[in-house]
């Protein structure tokens, strides 16, 4: 794995960097949704909260006091009572269908500029996929906010509450959600990009399996790689924006624009790991079928015997 890893890192970046398109495309509708999620929740928040609320809320973010900002949240929340239970499982869910929107039209795009060669699934297809994505994701964060009230309610059993019992309960379930989650979600963006056309969303994620079975060290190595890149990134990122903290103190516009201008980059960078990342699987899925389209051609004969 050692001597093969470096190839489809570095095809992946030439990839990008002979057709930039992909990486616009990529931006383009990353930051398309992210406005319109925005805009979602603006508008949730204009539907449930009235102007007493906002007032609190505006003069609390005056105070620049963290601890009012917490308390004047809280109470807004307590005061809504099943309007803030309806906006937690209605708004990810209206967010999750605005992704799907977004993401399936143009992950077809820029996987069929990728692997020009081979056509990729049919927008159908690929809009049903995305769909199971989206849904995955949405259901995970459901059962996450079922595994923090669980914990809470078996914390809060006796006469006062165990923090034991609740990070007990809470950072295992949590922490057995997340897992299944990433897994399935990583399959299921991997077959967005290694499906075909003419095949369904079924046949779809069986061929990123077997693709990614058949070279599991390569995929594990490659995705570890373009991760430690953007921790890498991150970790810059948060290094300007700690030793510039003081200007947070003498200059407060100013920082806010550093720290602006440091998150835009970050997000862009990252978009730009991200397609390099899916060109680096396809090139891996290419030298795989190749290396399977050459094996019988290259096996030795089979020694036949012959009775006498």
């Amino acid at each position: 794995m050692a001597d093969s890893l470096p190839n489809p890192i570095l095809q992946g970046f030439r990839a990008v960097r002979r057709d930039p398109a992909v990486f616009l495309l990529e931006i383009l509708w990353r930051w398309s949704f992210a406005a319109a999620a925005v805009l979602v929740l603006f508008c949730a928040v204009l539907l449930l909260v009235d102007r007493v609320h906002t007032d609190s809320l505006v003069r609390a973010v005056e105070t620049r006091d963290p601890r009012m900002v917490g308390t004047s949240l809280l109470f807004t929340w307590l005061l809504l009572g099943i309007k803030a239970i309806v906006a937690v499982i209605a708004m990810p869910l209206m967010i999750a269908l605005v992704w799907i929107l977004f993401s399936a039209p143009m992950r077809r795009i820029i996987v069929r500029r990728l692997r020009p060669a081979a056509p990729g699934l049919a927008s159908g297809d690929m809009f049903r996929l995305q769909t199971a994505r989206a849904f995955a994701s949405w259901f995970a964060y459901l059962l996450v906010i079922g595994a923090v009230v669980w914990a809470i309610h078996f914390a809060t059993k006796g006469s006062r509450t165990d923090p034991v019992v609740f990070y007990s309960w809470a950072a295992p379930s949590i922490a057995l959600i997340a897992v299944l989650w990433l897994a399935l979600n990583w399959y299921l963006s991997v077959a967005a990009v290694f499906g075909r056309e003419g095949q369904s969303f079924r046949d779809a994620f069986r061929h990123a399996r077997q693709v990614v079975r058949r070279q599991r060290s390569d995929f594990a190595g490659t995705a570890f790689v373009f991760l430690l890149l953007r921790l890498l990134l991150l970790a810059i990122v948060l290094s300007i924006c700690g030793l510039a903290s003081g200007m947070a103190a003498t200059a407060p516009e100013g920082y806010a624009a550093l720290v602006l201008v440091l998150a835009l980059t970050f997000f862009v960078v990252s978009d730009f790991f991200y397609v390099a990342r899916m060109a680096a699987y396809l090139a891996l899925a290419v030298a795989s079928e190749q290396a399977g389209a050459t094996r019988p051609a290259n096996a030795p004969p089979q020694m036949t015997t012959s009775r006498p």
